[in-house]
């Protein structure tokens, strides 16, 4: 079922433009390859329009990026999200590539809803735990936990757990995306159309019938680097004395892809964040 069938939405309804404040965190790496595992949940894996390259287009890889952001302004309230953008997408029936988000959470079911419905963002719902607040008027913490717990109360395991420490010894600085085309970075998404779930209880995640182009604007004073260790990926000395990598146990598999960031990332602070309308696109 598409949104546009939906007569009685279960939350508000939140239409864009969405002007946003938050704190976020950006986490890189560079994808070639196949596609990793885990790119998509359940609902969008069943979805050709997003699992079948003849109809999804083919991942060509490239500069990839998972975010972790904290809004405290938004249309529909506070709320936190874990996403990922694995990398640019080909674009059936075109000769463009550009980047596509093909898994995110966020702990809230407004947002679930309308993020689904206005920019075909695949959104679910899972639980977030932070050591510390939000930065906003104050020094960072030596070092932050994230972690992303499925939404059951009784799932006490996280599938994604990350320490963040930001760099203290540079002084933070203005960022935009607007520099973004001067780096030779094209940070378009172009989203597919979403499958709904026909489940019981489960009628947030709505579904639309075209794809979505939009062009997200993020402006910050107050950016800096940070120290990245994903799923307590560490370095540690061996029995034999020799270096070896450890990798913790995830506690809940399937649930986000296995992505090994690299161990620098962008911290960044009092951020406005806005969303336009996006662009439909009639795709052959």
């Amino acid at each position: 079922m598409a949104d546009e069938d939906l007569q009685d939405p279960p939350v508000a309804l939140a239409s864009p433009p969405w002007k946003c404040k938050c704190e976020a965190y950006w986490l890189t790496f560079y994808a070639s390859g196949p596609l990793p595992e885990d790119q998509y949940a359940p609902l969008e894996a069943t979805s050709p329009a997003w699992t079948d390259p003849r109809k999804s287009g083919h991942f060509r890889g490239g500069l990839g990026m998972i975010q972790i952001v904290r809004y405290s302004e938004t249309p529909v309230g506070s709320y936190d999200e874990l996403l990922i953008i694995p990398g640019n997408f080909d674009i059936p029936g075109t000769r463009e590539s550009h980047l596509r988000i093909t898994r995110i959470y966020v702990s809230q079911k407004e947002t679930c809803y309308n993020g689904r419905k206005n920019w075909n963002i695949p959104k679910h719902l899972a639980r977030f735990s932070f050591t510390h607040p939000p930065t906003t008027g104050s020094a960072p913490p030596q070092v932050l936990k994230v972690e992303v717990f499925p939404p059951e109360e009784a799932d006490s395991k996280p599938f994604f757990t990350a320490n963040l420490k930001p760099f203290r010894w540079f002084p933070a600085v203005p960022f935009s995306t607007k520099a973004c085309p001067w780096l030779g970075l094209n940070v378009h998404l172009v989203q597919p159309p979403l499958p709904a779930s026909s489940k019981a209880g489960e009628e947030i995640l709505c579904g639309t019938d075209h794809w979505m182009k939009l062009l997200p604007y993020m402006a910050t004073n107050k950016a800096r680097l940070m120290w990245v260790d994903v799923n307590g990926r560490k370095r540690r000395e061996g029995a034999d004395g020799e270096s070896q990598a450890l990798l913790n146990e995830k506690g809940n598999k399937g649930w986000f892809p296995d992505m090994k960031p690299w161990q620098i990332g962008l911290w960044l602070e009092e951020v406005t964040l806005i969303f336009e309308k996006p662009e439909i696109l009639h795709l052959a």
